[in-house]
């Protein structure tokens, strides 16, 4: 009996083993979906099934165009959100959560999602615009029988736009950071910071489109469909141009690399370096991006540079000297003019400055280097010590350490060896035998 009790627990200590707690809260999320379902058939007239059928493919048509943004997790978007800030204003809460939870059920499953994706997915905006509608309801000062009352009922659209907002949020971040390992903090604060504006940029639509709506001809709101059009079409331009500009850079640093064969992909070797050691000293995601940004376009200003200095062989004259010194200020004019890039364009500036002032180009020392710069440079010669050139094989990762330690307090900031050196051995295989060293 004992033996059989001990079996059934380590068949239960095994099974919780088993259990994903990532995957756990995607189906928590998700199974909402079935009570909310549930409440909302019984509670909904279906005599006008008219009018929920325009909702819904009014709905599945802006689910159905998504357009990626250049957020650090490429989120996809869409115009959604003011179709559903017109239901909340408009329709009945159980009514507005049928209409999204079939329109996003379509729509996830016409564009091939995961099963378990168009479960979250479902959920979350369902959960989004059952509570917003809520607390809209609560909030509405003009009388029952009037829709809308533009001058009373202001305050609860903007509160609403928050709150559907901070949920949404919420919801996602929790899940990016529980599948990045980023924590939620920074992505909720700092990653989708940037979508407050996109919210209340389309409100005002919504608005409109909530003024004009008569449930006997809900048609009448589609005089609606060219600003709307204009504003999707205007958001995308936005981000393509701005995906366009970080690809364009991203290519110009690739093409700067393999000028010299010896320095292929140092680029994005030194990004991923240092995005793991801005990690590691737990920075902001913003600043992670910041500096991983930087550094994929850290040697983009040696474009100016001819081949014969960057692929010589032996050692370079001073002239030769000065003009590769030239390189970080190049980046910097290049990069300070690219929104992309604008916020990191000053670590690139500083990457070759050292802790003891004798760096360039200007001779910067200890903590008016800033943090990005520092770790841009531990990450910088790292690399190049253990990548061929043309004067020298690779050093050994081990050698490369003991010169970043022993350069330590003078060339670079201790503490960003000591995170790189973690760094190494947590990804990278490196052992360290004496973690004292530094």
């Amino acid at each position: 009996m004992l033996s059989e009790s001990l079996k059934i627990a380590k068949s239960l200590k095994t099974f919780c083993k088993k259990i994903n707690y990532k995957f756990a809260y995607v189906y928590l999320i998700g199974f909402c979906i079935f009570p909310i379902t549930w409440f909302a058939v019984i509670q909904v007239d279906f005599r006008n099934w008219y009018n929920l059928l325009f909702w819904i493919v009014l709905e599945l048509a802006a689910d159905l165009k998504p357009f990626r943004s250049i957020f650090y997790y490429r989120m996809d978007m869409t115009l959604s959100f003011s179709v559903q800030l017109s239901m909340i204003i408009l329709l009945d809460k159980w009514e507005a959560v049928l209409v999204v939870i079939i329109a996003t059920l379509i729509a996830e499953f016409i564009s091939k999602k995961d099963w378990y994706k168009v479960l979250f997915n479902t959920g979350q905006y369902s959960l989004c615009l059952l509570i917003t509608s809520i607390i809209f309801n609560l909030l509405k000062l003009s009388p029952p029988d009037v829709t809308l009352d533009i001058i009373k009922d202001l305050p609860a659209i903007i509160i609403s736009v928050i709150v559907y907002y901070s949920l949404n949020t919420f919801f996602i971040s929790i899940v990016i950071s529980l599948f990045t390992g980023n924590r939620f903090i920074d992505v909720f604060l700092n990653d989708y910071k940037l979508m407050v504006w996109f919210y209340f940029s389309i409100a005002p639509i919504s608005v409109a489109a909530s003024l004009l709506y008569n449930p006997a001809q809900p048609y009448k709101i589609l005089i609606l469909l060219p600003p709307l059009t204009m504003a999707d079409q205007a958001i995308r331009r936005y981000y393509t141009l701005s995906m366009e500009t970080v690809e364009t850079l991203n290519v110009l640093a690739d093409i700067i690399d393999e000028r010299d064969n010896y320095t292929y992909s140092h680029s994005l070797r030194v990004a991923e370096y240092s995005s793991k050691i801005a990690q590691e000293l737990h920075l902001s995601q913003d600043a992670v991006n910041e500096i991983e940004t930087a550094g994929r376009a850290h040697d983009v200003g040696k474009i100016v540079i001819e081949d014969g200095i960057l692929k010589k062989p032996g050692k370079l004259t001073d002239e030769e000297y000065e003009k590769i010194k030239k390189h970080p200020e190049v980046g910097y004019r290049l990069l300070n003019n690219l929104k992309p890039y604008k916020s990191g364009a000053k670590y690139v500036l500083y990457h070759h400055e050292r802790i003891d002032g004798k760096g360039y180009p200007h001779k910067l020392a200890g903590s008016s280097i800033p943090i990005g710069a520092r770790i841009l440079a531990v990450a910088d010669c790292y690399d190049a010590m253990t990548s061929d050139r043309p004067y020298r094989k690779a050093l050994p990762q081990a050698t490369a350490v003991k010169e970043l330690i022993k350069n330590s307090g003078t060339q670079f900031d201790p503490v960003i060896v000591k995170a790189f050196i973690k760094v190494l051995e947590r990804d990278y295989g490196y052992v360290h035998i004496d973690n004292n060293e530094t």
